[in-house]
């Protein structure tokens, strides 16, 4: 698979030093941009960084808005380590979203931390089923998995907003939504005046997870095999098929993951559109971070900083749309693959230089024993 080939980190560095630098890249193409409408560059990162990073309650909120696509991407880059594009993974987060919101309305009042440990429960094997539906249709019946996790993104939003408009709906109420959760479901404030919550760590936990089972298990093993040579590794005993149901099962499983941690720590209810596209904007950041742990955290935290800078921008810059932000996120995407492109041509063109030379000395023995031999 192409794309793996390019995109993959094959070290921390790797996943780290090339997107800082496509990073760069994107600011300063941003700054040329707001130069050429008439806005002050410094002026408009200064806002931008004091609403993302200017003090804990800001910071918070940056970290807060990168967990989803954090947990999200990991699932994303599980699956394209193995050769498949999860598309879906919105629609997972959002039936992810609408089990864990079952959970805390219909189960008993428990004394904490029961009810949300039950819902992310829920959460989690919501979305793998949501996943694994489009893994089975690609692993049995050759069904492209790109075609079919998209389309039910559209079926998982459809059921989210059914359920708020009929069985959940609030009788009077303006805007389609549950009824705010008890303090006994929701995830715990971390530190006290901010919006850290207890989200922050479950991310961590699934980043370190994520690694372990691609890198340091058997199961990983195999995984990253089908993902080099399918055919070759149904050779070697791996049986491709489970695998690949296997594979999209656990990426979904991940967002829905992070549909559980944004419906029970960051709203505190299901409402409707609760997810802003995070599910989309997580493939983003798989690519960003090169599909390794460590960037795909240094991504999302990219994403989160942009996106809680957007209304600082807006206020302290006029005439800036906060639409800057989004180009921004647009253009790191853009310069990473580009460079990572033109990377693996050159590459290409020393493991060919590479190749001719090992031609030329084989050649070169081969005419000095036939030399040797004749004047025997």
């Amino acid at each position: 698979m192409r794309i793996l080939r390019i995109v993959q980190a094959r070290s921390l560095a790797g996943a780290v030093l090339v997107p800082v630098a496509a990073v760069v890249l994107a600011l300063a193409s941003v700054a040329v941009l707001l130069m050429l409408i008439g806005a002050d560059p410094a002026e408009a990162f200064g806002s931008m960084f004091q609403a993302s990073l200017g003090d804990p309650h800001a910071l918070s909120t940056t970290v807060t808005k990168a967990v989803p696509r954090l947990v999200a991407a990991l699932g994303i880059a599980v699956a394209i380590r193995a050769g498949l594009w999860n598309i879906g993974a919105e629609g997972q987060i959002y039936m992810g979203g609408v089990a864990a919101t079952a959970v805390v309305l219909f189960a008993p009042e428990l004394p904490f931390p029961l009810i949300p440990l039950l819902a992310i429960a829920a959460a989690i094997i919501a979305g793998a089923a949501w996943g694994a539906i489009p893994g089975a249709l690609r692993a049995w019946r050759g069904v492209n998995e790109v075609i079919t996790s998209l389309m039910l993104v559209y079926v998982a939003v459809q059921i989210s907003r059914y359920m708020l408009e009929v069985p959940w709906a609030i009788p009077g109420a303006t805007f389609p939504s549950t009824e705010p959760f008890g303090s006994y479901a929701r995830l715990p404030i971390l530190v006290p005046a901010t919006l850290l919550n207890l989200g922050a760590v479950l991310a961590v936990i699934a980043a370190i997870a994520a690694w372990y089972l691609v890198d340091r298990t058997r199961f990983g093993l195999n995984l990253r095999a089908v993902g080099g040579n399918p055919r070759a590794s149904g050779f070697l005993g791996i049986r491709v098929k489970w695998m690949i149901f296997a594979v999209m099962a656990i990426s979904g499983a991940f967002a829905g993951l992070a549909g559980s941690i944004e419906v029970l720590g960051v709203r505190g209810r299901l409402i409707e559109g609760f997810s802003q596209a995070y599910g989309f904007e997580a493939i983003a950041v798989a690519l960003l971070g090169r599909l390794h742990p460590a960037g795909i955290v240094g991504a999302a935290l990219l994403f989160g900083a942009l996106d809680a800078g957007g209304a600082g921008l807006q206020t302290a810059a006029r005439g800036v749309s906060s639409s800057i932000v989004q180009i921004a996120a647009g253009l790191s995407v853009g310069y990473v693959l580009v460079g990572l492109g033109i990377q693996e041509k050159f590459r290409e063109r020393r493991r060919a230089s590479e190749a001719l030379a090992d031609t030329e000395r084989t050649h070169g023995v081969e005419a000095a024993g036939g030399s040797s031999e004749a004047s025997r």
